[in-house]
């Protein structure tokens, strides 16, 4: 964990239909200092960006009843503030280029991943917020 890190702590949803992979990365986050609370697809993870306040979202492509793609675009439609980053394990372009091509994803990252590069990812996709945000103000 970095000390004396003048980093945005954030809200984050994390949304992946595999429960350990949901506990790494909430792990990795939370030791960073943000908040973070899952879902195991898509229905539910609306449900709980309907009920609750995030500040970004991280998730899986491939997941039961609603997937990332699918979620991306509901978020896109109806949550445009909110930043998603996108993982996913396959190895075609075909989930990058709709991540960015038809919904607001704001980074992508393929499974399995660095640390280091997840973190980098996540950190330029809040800062990259933060400066949209800002402009609008």
């Amino acid at each position: 964990m970095e000390q004396g890190s003048t980093e945005t702590k954030a809200s984050v949803l994390i949304v992946d239909d595999d429960e350990n992979m949901r506990e790494v990365l909430a792990l990795i986050l939370s030791r960073r200092g943000h908040r973070c609370e899952s879902a195991a697809n898509g229905r539910e993870a609306m449900e709980k960006v309907e009920q609750g306040s995030f500040d970004a979202v991280v998730t899986d492509v491939e997941m039961p009843e609603m997937d990332g793609i699918a979620l991306t675009e509901e978020l896109t439609r109806n949550h445009s503030y909110l930043p998603v980053m996108i993982i996913s394990g396959r190895s075609d372009d075909r989930h990058m280029e709709l991540a960015f091509a038809t919904c607001a994803a704001r980074e992508f990252l393929r499974k399995p991943f660095d640390i280091s590069e997840f973190v980098t990812k996540f950190r330029k996709m809040l800062a990259f917020q933060k400066l949209t945000n800002e402009l609008k103000a």
